[in-house]
């Protein structure tokens, strides 16, 4: 009998605990609500709490916007995003419609309203004739200009991480196509004056080399991606100023350190366990002074700023996106001055910026997956 008593109140205890357990998971999140205005591992801007209003249009969409509050700031959402995510990189689906997960935990930047990488990848995506005609006319219309000013331009198309690493793509993705939108676009501008820098091969020549120029888990490439780019390019403009050197690093110029915070991973909320080991440049490189000339609204990495570093050489401008961001302290010694800006340039805007600055060289970068926005 004492038996029979003490297992009931064991069981009465486990049901409580149960219960509580439940009432607690329930209510926990809802204590923890916060009303944080970005999310940092999501790179965007969280809903706003609804505006109480008594009318009818305001009352009818109160649940919806409310909803969408809830479901941005209730408490545990990251950590639960989290493991969820980890779930999903063990069975190999992404938790995110904009990462592809591919092969040896390698992450893929497939953002469809970003220039739809991953069809261009499988050259299922191509450019238009039309569009090939716009590319062309429009960089001819800017290099045309510059050159009557006595001023150099370059354009720079920036591969993607696929097309210098396609094979840790997920092997059910098959290419159905001959051509990506980069090769159209070199083979369709290869009678035009413009200097079209396509930093494919370069890339792919020291890969061979067996040494890693992308990050795993970010869209970019590493310190030692950007070295084998940034020799490339000076050997580009050396074509217009004889007396720049550029300096050719080798593999021996860096040391490997722990990397975490690639920028997919923390699309994934999961960077803390995704950590690689990365190049790091051994020797620092010579420190220009930097200024701010305009910060952006949303988004401190495209300010609009310059360098000065106090030598006699020429002047940059540099139209630039997220991949400068490693290229910029390699870049900047070469130049006396140089002013970057996150923009795609049409002509009356590289007008607007020689106006004030008379840069003596004009350089537009743009990534592989951009190239589908025509401007």
């Amino acid at each position: 009998m004492q038996t029979e008593h003490y297992t009931g109140k064991v069981s009465r205890t486990f049901d409580n605990l149960l219960i509580a357990t439940f009432i607690i998971g329930l209510f926990l999140p809802l204590v923890l609500t916060h009303n944080r205005k970005e999310s940092v591992t999501e790179k965007r801007r969280l809903a706003d709490f609804p505006k109480l209003e008594w009318s009818p249009k305001a009352l009818t969409e109160f649940p919806s916007q409310f909803e969408l509050f809830f479901n941005d700031h209730f408490g545990l959402r990251d950590q639960l995003t989290q493991v969820y995510s980890l779930y999903s990189i063990l069975l190999k689906s992404s938790s995110n419609p904009k990462v592809l997960i591919g092969l040896e935990d390698w992450l893929f930047y497939v953002n469809p309203e970003e220039g739809n990488s991953l069809e261009d990848h499988r050259r299922n995506d191509p450019l238009t004739v039309e569009e090939l005609r716009s590319w062309k006319v429009g960089l001819e219309e800017k290099h045309a200009w510059l050159k009557q000013q006595g001023i150099p331009y370059l354009f720079i198309v920036i591969p993607d991480k696929y097309s210098i690493y396609p094979e840790y793509m997920p092997k059910h993705i098959r290419q159905v196509g001959k051509q990506t939108r980069l090769d159209q676009l070199v083979d369709y501008m290869k009678n035009s004056e413009v200097p079209v820098l396509d930093l494919r091969p370069a890339l792919l020549r020291a890969k061979q080399q067996g040494q890693l120029l992308f990050y795993k888990t970010d869209t970019h490439w590493n310190d030692f991606g950007a070295a084998i780019a940034q020799y490339e390019i000076l050997r580009a403009i050396q074509k217009f100023y004889p007396n720049l050197t550029p300096v050719n690093y080798s593999w021996q110029d860096f040391r490997l350190t722990e990397y975490s915070s690639g920028d997919i991973a923390n699309m994934l909320n999961i960077s803390y366990f995704l950590r690689e080991m990365v190049p790091e440049l051994r020797k620092p490189l010579p420190i220009c002074d930097k200024q701010i000339v305009e910060k952006h609204p949303e988004d401190q990495m495209k300010a609009t700023f310059f360098t000065d570093c106090r030598t006699n050489a020429p002047k940059a401008l540099i139209f630039r996106d997220s991949f400068f961001i490693a290229l910029q302290p390699y870049i900047s010694p070469y130049f006396a001055k140089t002013l970057y800006i996150w923009e795609w340039p049409d002509l009356n805007l590289i007008k607007k910026y020689q106006q004030y600055n008379q840069a003596n060289i004009v350089i537009e970068a743009r990534v592989e997956r951009h190239l589908k926005f025509v401007k």
